[in-house]
């Protein structure tokens, strides 16, 4: 049996004028995966607690760009703020996904004026092997829009509850 390749990394991170404590909450309700998916991701149905812990499982069945999709992650790390700069995570792996591995970290970072470094990383494996490998390049784009398009959502999200 061969070892399963190293995976592939994709990362995303932005700056928010918000509470830090606040943005990883939000992160904490998986109900607002719908507020912060752009247009072009559809969340049909959702199965998991309020509020997340460690341990917790998210099922998840999604239309992407008129695709359906099913995904089940476990939530298998949440770790409050500590260390200097402060930063805490939460950290996903999907059981079941298009993807033949799924790591996604979700960082926040407390900075000193009191904004938020949101950082999302991923490490995967594309679907179907070799041809998944080809995708490759549109797979990094896609997921350049997609996060691009969440950290600006959750940006606004954040903007709207200050004024």
């Amino acid at each position: 049996m061969s070892p399963r390749p190293l995976p592939y990394v994709f990362e995303h991170a932005s700056n928010l004028k918000a509470d830090p404590r606040r943005v990883m909450a939000y992160h904490l309700e998986p109900k607002n995966i719908s507020s912060i998916s752009p247009s072009w991701i559809r969340v049909l149905s959702l199965e998991s607690p309020d509020k997340i812990s460690e341990g917790s499982k998210i099922r998840l069945k999604v239309l992407s760009l008129g695709l359906p999709q099913s995904w089940e992650v476990t939530v298998e790390q949440v770790r409050d703020f500590e260390g200097t700069p402060a930063k805490a995570h939460i950290l996903d792996v999907a059981d079941r996904s298009p993807f033949s591995l799924w790591r996604h970290l979700h960082e926040f970072w407390a900075a000193s004026d009191g904004t938020t470094g949101l950082v999302d990383r991923i490490e995967f494996l594309p679907p179907f092997g070799f041809l998944g490998r080809l995708a490759l390049p549109v797979i990094r784009a896609f997921f350049g829009v997609l996060f691009r398009a969440r950290h600006e959502a959750t940006r606004k999200v954040f903007e709207s509850r200050q004024g």
